[in-house]
């Protein structure tokens, strides 16, 4: 079977279902969160309710291209790549603005927010673990999105609370930017794995005339 392919048979439908739970799951936490958000009056907890929209776009483009064949899902783990790439530019964005004008934000939103991230993250990550060696593009992209997030929610969940009850403000500064970097990093390996697959295969040298 050509990697570029989607698994077949029931492979290929354990796939789209985990994909369209995770982003269901994904957007039931943004309601909620953005309720509790409207209750508190908390504007940065609406904001973080807000950044899941961009999980939920991601995995309702990989539910909706997976199966339709290899071009198309290579085009899709490219539209992929610039989600992934647009959460680090909106984090990097966040990032520069809070340095210039701290949020302020008190410890049960950060308790808050951290926890119901932490839980999303770790879901769908555990949701994909089966799919973590699989070549095709548009399962890695999904994959290392929802891998990235385990990895960055775990580490920041405790750090980050820590990071805002210390006096010094860079704490909690370098773990907004390894957040960051992880997007970036996500969305490049993503677009070099789509790249590797868009390349046209070698002609194979006749015999002998290759030496």
């Amino acid at each position: 079977m050509d990697r570029t392919e989607a698994p077949a048979g029931e492979g290929r439908s354990d796939y789209t279902r985990r994909i369209w739970a995770i982003a269901a799951m994904t957007l039931v936490a943004a309601l909620g969160e953005a309720l509790i958000a409207r209750q508190s009056g908390s504007r940065s907890l609406l904001a973080e309710a807000g950044s899941f929209g961009y999980d939920i776009a991601l995995n309702v483009v990989a539910a909706l291209a997976f199966g339709r064949g290899a071009r198309i899902e290579r085009l899709s783990a490219l539209v992929i790549a610039g989600i992934l790439a647009a959460t680090g530019i909106d984090g990097l964005t966040d990032f520069l603005a809070d340095l210039h004008e701290p949020a302020g934000e008190g410890v049960s939103e950060i308790v808050t927010a951290n926890l119901m991230a932490t839980l999303v993250a770790c879901l769908a990550a555990i949701t994909l673990l089966r799919f973590r060696a699989d070549d095709n593009p548009l399962i890695r992209a999904t994959w290392l999105n929802a891998r990235n997030d385990a990895v960055a929610t775990v580490t920041t969940a405790g750090l980050g609370l820590l990071a805002t009850l210390a006096p010094a403000r860079w704490p909690g500064a370098l773990l907004d930017l390894a957040g960051v970097i992880f997007s970036f990093q996500a969305a490049a390996s993503v677009l070099w794995a789509a790249w590797r697959e868009m390349r046209p295969a070698p002609t194979p040298d006749p015999v002998g005339l290759g030496s």
